[in-house]
This record gives C-alpha cells, structure tokens and sequence, in this order.
C-alpha cells in the first residue's frame, strides 16, 4: 500500500534522518557549552554592574537572613523586598525594547532610586504609621504616589502592557463607581484612600503575594540558583539520557524527564524551557526532530513543572496561605495530576516517534545509571532535605534556609561539583535576578487584589459566572477556564494563581467544588496560556533557542499540551485524584483508572497513531471514552476503560500488519 502525500509531508516536517557526527558518550558538558545562553548582566547594567552585584548580593543575603534567623514583621520584611527588586529592575530592564541594545542611563539610576526609596520609606516609618493609627500624612501621599508610578513603570518594563492595562481598570474601577450603572455602581473612593489602601496596608501591594515572593518565592529562586551553579542540572540532565536516551524519540523524552526533574526545584515554565532547552532541542533537532516540534516538546515538558510538587513556582505556598491548609496537603493534592500530565506528554512523544520511525541513541554513546549516580548523585540529596523537612512540618521557609546550607555542604563531598566563594557570589547575584520579574509581576497584582477588597467586585466576578452558568457545573467549569487562561496571558505562575483565586475560584466553591480542587483547575488553566498562542511564553522561548517558526512551534505545543487542558475537568469530576489522601481506597483507585484511560485516549488522540494510523472511527470513539472518563458515574468509567481496551487490543492484533506496510 502507497504511503499518502498527507503522511509523506508529515514525515519529512515533522523528522529528518538523523545525522551524527562524530564517537563517544555524549557530553552534556560539552552539548551545553556549545548551545548555552549566557548570562548578559554585565553587558546589560554596563557601568553600574558593580552597583548592581553589590545590591543583589546583598538582596539575597537579606532574605537568606529574615529566613533563617531573625523574621520581620510584615510591614517591614515587604517593602525592604520590594525596594530591592525596584532598584534592581530598573538597572537591568531597559525602558524600551530599542534600549536593549544599550547600558542604563542616569535616568534609570533615578528611577531605581525613587523606587527603593519610596518603598523603603514604609519600612522607616513603620512604627509611625501604626502609632498615627495607619492615617496618612502629605508625605506619605506623595511618596506613595511615587511608589505606585514606580510599581506600574517596573511592571511596563517586565510584564509588558497586558499587567497595566488589567491593574489600570481596577484601580480606575475605584474612582468611577459613582457613575457605572447597576450592580457594577458604588460609592467611590477618594484619591487620599486609595494610596492609603495600596501603600501603607497588607490588603494591597503589600498584601499576601508580595509576602509570598519575600519570602518563599525568593527563598525557592535562590535554592534553584545554587542547585544551578551546584551542577544539579546537568545531572538531571545525565540521568535522563541514561534512563530514555535509548528509546525511540529518546532525546524528546530526555527533554521531558529532564524538564520534570528541573520542575520540581524552579517551576517557571519560561526558566525551565532557558535551563534544559539549551541541550535537549539542539540534540533533537540533530536526532532528526524539526525545529518546531523539538521546541514543542521542551515546551510543553517545562510548562509542567509548574504543577509538579514540591515546588510549583512557590504557588503551592500560597495556596496554602489561601486556603489555610497545610502545605503538605496540598502538595499531595498536586502530584496525581502532574504525574497523569506528564504520563500524557510521555506518551504522545513516544507514539510521534514510533509514528515516523524515530530510534533512539546508540547506548553506546549514553551515560550509565550507575555511573551518573556514582559521580552526581550526592547533588540531589538536597531536595530530599527539602522534602523531608516539608513532611516533618517544618515551615516552607525554614526547609528551603537549611536545603540552600545543604547545597553548598553537599557539592564539596565531590571535587568536580564544590562550590567555590565565586559560584557562591554568582549563586546570590542570580537568584536576587530571577526573582525580580516575579516580584514586580506580585506587587502589581497587588493593585487587583487592593480594589476587589475595596468594591468588591470579586464577589459580582463570582455571581456573574453563577448567573452565566445557570447554575450548572460544566458551563461554569468552560467559563472559569476562558476567564483563567484570559487572565493569565504573559504573566507569571504566582500573579497568574493571585488573580484567578481571587476572582475565578469562588464562584467553583460556590458550586459545591471542594476548594483545593477548585485552586487547582484555576491554576492549570491559568499556567496553560505558557504554551497558548498567541500568547505562549514557554513556546515562544524555545522557538528562539530552537531558531523555528514562533506560531508553529505555540500550536504544536498546543497540541502536545492537551493533557494540561482535560486533566482540571477530570480531577473536578474525579475529586479523588486530588483528595486522595483523604478518600476511600476504591474512589481513589477508580479515580486512577479514569485517568489513566484519559490519559491514554489524549495521547492515541493527540497523535491519530497508535501502532498505525488511527481510521477515523477509532479516533471517535477515544473522544467518548475521554468524555465518558469525565463523569462520575462508575458505569460510565467502565465503559470508558473498555472502549480503550478494544481501540488498544485491537490496533496491537494489526500491529504485524502495520509493520509490513512500514517494511514496504
């Protein structure tokens, strides 16, 4: 039988015959070092890089510090962190795109000035803030005017113009009340109460997600910068080639384990894709994978480390503060979920391979288990420090002060992995840097979460969906996904979860919902819009380091992503997937089933292949087996696990036939 032109050009876009030059066990070291990103602070601060080292050094001295030994209050501990990361923002984010080409100017040293400044000034003044009863003087209005003229510049400058435009209609919303119709009318607040309600309170930017980011945020960054420095990353890196390098599509699959493993510790889907995607994409691209989809594949593989415990780009933190729970709790509410998101990408990676005849690397030319373990396995004992410490009920903070200790001590077991006082002072200086866009992206959606207490309006948020849904748990399910994902376009994972437990997840609640599961659809929807045309940061990085199409590569990844689209709506229908800690053995179990067979029809579904082309039909009846899954009827989970074994059984039975059209 001829093969079809649809499936010829299939085959020639989707992979190339792979070309390897040269012998030898591939050097992850030497694959990074060809294709590594460097770091372009010094070219970007220009003359202020001794500044900017000095202040970031001693930024994450600070926070190091109130962790482990001497906590300050909040209206202290948060505005020193924010006047630290304004002061650092404007040295390394230029005004302008055109000004990345050029050093900060003497005008951005002012700014980075003011803000500092204006933010620190809280701090000084704390104790007469509190005795005057929290009433503001002149100063205190002028200077909080700057203050939130600095937070929406540095916002402009990292975020770009969607944060602004969402942070300017709220604070607007504040001064038009008077005059908007209905039910979205109120009395309106003077400019002097506004000031006061987003400066010198908990309840605006120095609310809970500043708190969060200067604290666990900014704890957990570092702890990734040191593991970075440490060489934690290669050996992830190694022990995912040892473990799937030789198996079809096996460098794809590296650059999923490889971006599960980094998840784990970073969580920032963006930052995942820039930390493996500089080995894994060239690797697949000359393993025969086109640009596009090997950029696809690390996309979608980094989007997921932000489901993954322990982390979960700090998020899981302040879930835990929303919800008041144990940290604990919910961790372990987001592991089946991950895991069943990852099985999925797994999977359709495996069936793209097989698809178009992709082999694995020659074990040969792999790294051994034993021997990635032997020479880096000590690397990773700091993340059982944190994990055993989380479990134990030590405090987020405390477990992630003592694990950054444990890298250091750790890494000098070995020669070739101790860090020395520079990989130290660099470890500090980057993770003071890549905490900045995440902090600035907080204290901006401190002005959402600022107006909402004050009109509000989350509370019509909520019954407006209610209302929209009549009431009913699919339609507001689909509403609460389009708000979410909307909501989140270009924003980072912690803003992102801030805004959407705010105003999308108590109308879930409402509903009847279990809050945990409730935080977790809104989040899943929200962290999806990394891998979403045509906003999809995580795709559009990789498509740079991949040198593809930026579009092609977002829809791709899409695609491969779908799993992170239909797992919320299974684990809202199938609760046990994230209470299980808390069910009965046999929902839990009926539970994993579901989505296990979910996963397996998105991944046959999303490929059209199982062990040949899947006829249309077939492909049919996967799309009820994946709606069946979705109720919670047991009948209907059986009769979705038994349409899976019939599509699975007998598309294996034709296997030998497949293999002799493929022969031919």
């Amino acid at each position: 039988m001829a093969v079809t032109p649809g499936a010829r050009k299939e085959r020639e876009t989707e992979w190339r015959r792979p070309t390897l030059e040269g012998e030898g066990i591939i050097d992850v070291n030497a694959i990074s070092a060809q294709s590594e990103v460097h770091s372009e602070t010094r070219r970007l601060v220009g003359r202020w890089a001794l500044l900017f080292a000095v202040v970031a050094i001693g930024s994450s001295l600070f926070h190091f510090y109130t962790a482990g030994y001497r906590p300050l209050p909040a209206m202290e501990q948060r505005p020193v962190h924010v006047a630290l990361m304004l002061f650092l923002c404007f040295l390394i984010y230029p005004a302008t795109k055109a000004g990345r080409s050029r050093q900060p100017g003497v005008m951005d040293l002012v700014f980075s000035i003011l803000g500092g400044a204006s933010a620190f000034y809280v701090a000084y003044t704390y104790q007469d803030i509190v005795d005057r009863g929290g009433f503001p003087t002149q100063t205190d209005i002028i200077v909080g005017s700057i203050f939130c003229v600095m937070i929406l510049e540095a916002a402009r400058r990292t975020m770009g113009m969607f944060l602004i435009v969402l942070a300017a209609i709220f604070l607007g919303y504040l001064f038009v009340g008077p005059w908007m119709p209905g039910i979205l009318g109120h009395g309106g607040f003077t400019y002097d109460r506004v000031i006061r309600q987003m400066y010198m309170t908990t309840e605006g930017v120095f609310g809970i997600a500043i708190g969060v980011s200067a604290t666990y945020v900014y704890l957990f960054i570092l702890f990734g910068a040191f593991l970075q420095k440490s060489g934690t990353t290669t050996f992830f890196t190694n022990i995912a080639f040892a473990a799937a390098g030789h198996s079809p599509g096996g460098p794809a699959k590296v650059g999923v384990l490889a971006s599960a493993l980094m998840g784990t510790i970073q969580g920032s889907s963006a930052a995942n894709v820039a930390s493996t995607g500089v080995f894994t994409i060239p690797l697949m691209k000359r393993l025969g994978f086109s640009g596009y989809y090997a950029g696809a594949v690390e996309a979608v593989a980094s989007c997921g480390g932000q489901f993954l415990p322990p982390v979960m780009g700090a998020s899981a933190f302040i879930m835990a503060e929303y919800l008041q729970m144990p940290y604990a709790a919910v961790a372990a509410g987001a592991l089946l979920p991950a895991l069943l998101y990852y099985g999925a990408v797994y999977l359709q990676v495996h069936l793209r391979a097989r698809k178009v005849g992709m082999e694995g690397l020659p074990r040969d030319r792999l790294p051994k288990v034993k021997a990635v373990l032997l020479q880096q396995g000590h690397l990773v004992l700091p993340i059982f420090v944190l994990i055993g410490m989380l479990m134990m009920g030590y405090t987020a903070l405390f477990a992630a002060f003592f694990s950054i200790v444990a890298v250091v001590v750790v890494s000098s077991l070995r020669r070739s992995s101790r860090m020395s006082l520079r990989d130290i002072l660099e470890a500090l200086e980057i993770g003071a840097r890549n905490s900045i866009s995440t902090a600035i992206a907080c204290a901006a959606v401190g002005f959402i979460v600022g107006s909402v207490g004050l009109t509000g309006v989350g509370l019509l948020f909520t019954q407006s969906i209610i209302g929209l849904a009549a009431g009913m748990l699919l339609p507001a399910l689909l509403l609460a996904a389009a708000c979410s994902l909307f909501l989140s376009f270009g924003l980072p994972t912690t803003s992102v979860y801030i805004i959407t437990a705010t105003l999308v997840a108590p109308s879930l609640i409402q509903l009847g919902v279990p809050p945990l599961v409730a935080h977790l659809f809104c989040y899943y929807w929200g962290g999806v819009s990394a891998i979403t045309p045509p906003v999809a940061l995580a795709a559009y990085v990789a498509a740079g380091i991949a040198n593809a199409p930026v579009m092609k590569t977002g829809f791709t990844a899409m695609r491969l992503g779908m799993a992170a689209y239909l797992v919320p709506f299974i684990f809202v229908y199938w609760p046990a997937l994230v209470l299980w800690h808390e069910m009965p053995v046999l929902s839990v179990l009926l539970a994993v089933m579901g989505g296990l067979v979910g996963v397996f029809c998105m991944g046959a579904l999303g490929e059209r292949y199982l062990t040949r082309p899947l006829p249309i039909w077939k492909m049919g009846l996967l799309a009820v087996a994946i709606v069946l899954v979705m109720h919670p009827a047991g009948i209907a989970n059986f009769a979705a696990v038994g349409i899976a074994l019939f599509v699975g059984i007998t598309e294996y039975l034709a296997r030998p036939a497949a293999q002799r059209l493929r022969a031919a």
